[in-house]
């Protein structure tokens, strides 16, 4: 294949890329960086959070940790476990990560977006080495051959290719195997290249020639994880047939099968995932097997030659995703599905250091009225981060079932004191969240719980739920006041700003406005969104609301201010009832909004409207001059979330990739 041309256009790319995606690079003498501020997008002031892990690697020399996140690659150092550089070149997830023998270089392949490139990175300067555009799909693993001159690459459709590492030249594509590849190995003397994928048999092939060598059969179910002896003399395989088998890498024959025993998993789903191994790993003298599971809250230790269980080690976290041996200490290195990092020591098994601040999406954020605390969620925990340190406060425990219940919704209360938030199985919790103190849990008979607001005055609090019904509580003591019933499934709730009235969203577009005291119905609004979202402006005489229009209505008559999705030439009487507008401005205002509005928030000052569309842009209007003023945009995944904070400096978003962004908002 010839990739003289394709290789030139790759060198001017990772000179551009040098350029623009270095990020800061610390020595072991000098204090670490502010991670907040790595990789930053234009606009952003800060970042809390480090992004979903994906995948880790240590270096030969066990001094730093390579980890894959959905916003880029991370460097750490393994004995202070520092942040020490962030790599942003992929524009989506990065999946997997491996160190070259020496050391010097990171290989990172990406998906779960356009960007399924393998790049290499240098750990020293953090220089941008190389980018091969040869692969389609989403890089599942990496892995260097032994001299460094070869990288393998496995991914979603089940190719398997090996790279040259010097010219960026595709070497062989390994034929043989059509299942998404799990894990790729190379055997320590460099001759043969193995994979897992979704399938039963292991395929293994000659580097050479690149033709197939071995079929390891026996399994009878998916096989999730491979890994070579240092010396090897041996190859271990483990998945979801609940055995470890060990295999004669020369013959590819038989050696020895382990059959794991049942972990007393509470709450497991499948029969027989107690047993399930998601990662195994041979210490540097090869007498021992680690093997881990997502299922487990232990790392099992084996002994290669009897096949007994020797000892376990218990990390912090339960579910194990990965497990690793640093080959030059006596430590062990596992990563949890919860965005935790722990180094264990082999022998005592005691945890010597984690790595924290990793985490999946983030589904729901809300800001106190003080501006100093964030709250977020992804559905099973919810965290406080302090917006004037930047740094992650508490999380809050006190729920019957942590991490079970689906969080959609939080919300603070009016005194500063509380937060609270809401499950899809009709659950609030309250917690005082100064001390992180649970302090009173509601069971709701709603169903799904969508939304919850607090009364501006302190005294109420709303809920939204999916039994067409809207409850108000008594914010004191949580009784119930009164049920307000829809016609259709409430998906958002939101109080005036004098407390007087409730706005409710239903998913047939109807907005209805409530007499908080009376309970009766004042106005009804029909949209065509689907009430994901509805805000009051500051003065309440305005409300917004969300869907594939942004519709403003006046709150006390129900009249219809200004429609933003429409050719500004209709109705434009009711356009330019706020404001005489621009036409060339109106029109790319209404084109800019046509997709559905997920989430809208009125600044504090109630002169501007922030917009977060289905995708990852926000977009922030001057609501009288109808003039876009800024468009946020940076995160790598869908943002799900949006806040002002309530002194009106700030908007935070939260997403997908598992960070939320601090964006600053033009005065």
């Amino acid at each position: 294949m010839k990739t003289s041309s394709i290789y030139c256009r790759v060198r001017m790319s990772m000179f551009i890329s040098m350029l623009l995606c270095v990020v800061a690079i610390t020595s072991a003498d000098s204090a670490p960086p502010d991670y907040t501020q790595f990789g930053l997008p234009e606009g952003a002031i800060a970042r809390l959070g480090k992004g979903d892990i994906e995948d880790i690697a240590i270096s030969p020399d066990g001094k730093r940790l390579a980890v894959a996140s959905r916003i880029g690659v991370w460097l750490y150092d393994t004995q202070t476990g520092d942040a020490l550089s962030l790599f942003t070149g992929h524009e989506s997830a990065v999946r997997s990560v491996a160190f070259s023998p020496d050391g010097v270089t990171v290989a990172s392949g990406s998906g779960l977006g356009d960007d399924k490139s393998i790049r290499l990175w240098d750990t020293k300067t953090g220089e941008h080495r190389m980018i091969s555009f040869g692969n389609r799909n989403d890089v599942g693993d990496l892995a260097f051959s032994p001299d460094g001159l070869l990288l393998v690459s496995g991914d979603r459709s089940g190719n398997v290719i090996l790279w040259d590492t010097t010219t960026g030249e595709r070497k062989h594509n390994l034929l043989g195997n059509s299942e998404q590849v799990l894990e790729v190995v190379f055997s320590p003397d460099g001759k043969t290249v193995a994979i897992a994928s979704l399938d039963n048999d292991i395929h293994a092939w000659d580097v050479e020639t690149g033709q197939p060598k071995h079929k390891y059969s026996g399994h009878t179910n998916r096989v999730y994880t491979i890994a070579f002896s240092h010396d090897g003399s041996n190859f271990a395989s483990a998945g979801t047939d609940g055995t470890i088998r060990f295999w004669d890498p020369e013959t590819g024959q038989l050696k020895k099968t382990i059959p794991v025993p049942e972990t007393g998993l509470p709450n497991k789903t499948i029969p027989g995932q107690e047993k399930w191994i998601d990662s195994i790993a041979f210490s540097p003298d090869g007498k021992t097997l680690l093997s881990s599971s997502n299922y487990s809250e232990s790392i099992r230790l084996w002994n290669v030659i009897s096949g007994e269980q020797v000892k376990s080690l218990t990390p912090p976290n339960f579910g194990v995703a990965k497990v690793l041996y640093s080959a030059n200490s006596d430590t062990v290195v596992c990563m949890n599905l919860s965005g935790n990092i722990h180094f264990l020591d082999f022998k005592t098994g005691t945890n010597k250091l984690s790595i924290k601040g990793h985490s999946s999406a983030v589904d729901v954020l809300a800001i106190a009225l003080d501006s100093k605390t964030l709250a977020s969620t992804n559905g099973a925990w919810v965290k406080l981060w302090d917006l004037e340190t930047r740094r992650h406060k508490l999380t809050l425990k006190g729920h019957a079932e942590p991490g079970i219940a689906s969080k959609h919704s939080l919300a603070f209360s009016a005194d500063n004191r509380t937060v609270a938030s809401a499950d899809f199985d009709g659950i609030i919790n309250l917690w005082d969240y100064t001390s992180g103190e649970h302090t009173y849990t509601l069971k709701v008979d709603t169903g799904a719980i969508r939304s919850l607001a607090f009364s501006p005055d302190g005294k109420k609090f709303a809920c939204a739920g999916e039994d067409n019904t809207v409850r108000i509580w008594d914010a004191e003591n949580s009784e119930e006041i009164r049920k307000l019933v829809d016609v259709g499934d409430v998906l958002s709730v939101a109080f005036s700003p004098d407390s007087q009235t409730l706005a409710s969203g239903n998913n047939n577009g109807v907005v209805h406005l409530w007499d908080v005291n009376t309970g009766s119905q004042k106005l009804t609004f029909k949209t065509e969104g689907n009430g994901e979202s509805i805000a009051f402006s500051p003065n309440g005489i305005l409300i917004a609301s969300s869907g594939k229009t942004v519709k403003l209505w006046h709150s006390k008559t129900g009249e219809e201010i200004l429609t933003l999705g429409q050719d500004p030439m209709q109705n434009i009487g009711q356009q330019l009832r706020l404001a005489a507008g621009n036409p060339e401005q109106m029109r790319k205002f209404h084109e800019s909004l046509r997709d559905t509005a997920q989430v809208v928030a009125f600044s504090p000052d109630g002169n501007k409207l922030a917009v977060l569309r289905e995708m990852d842009v926000i977009r922030l209007w001057d609501i009288e001059k109808q003039v876009l003023i800024k468009t946020f945009e940076g995160h790598k995944r869908d943002v799900h979330a949006m806040d002002f904070s309530p002194d009106g400096k700030l908007i935070a978003s939260g997403g997908e990739d598992g960070t939320i962004l601090l964006w600053e908002v033009p005065q």
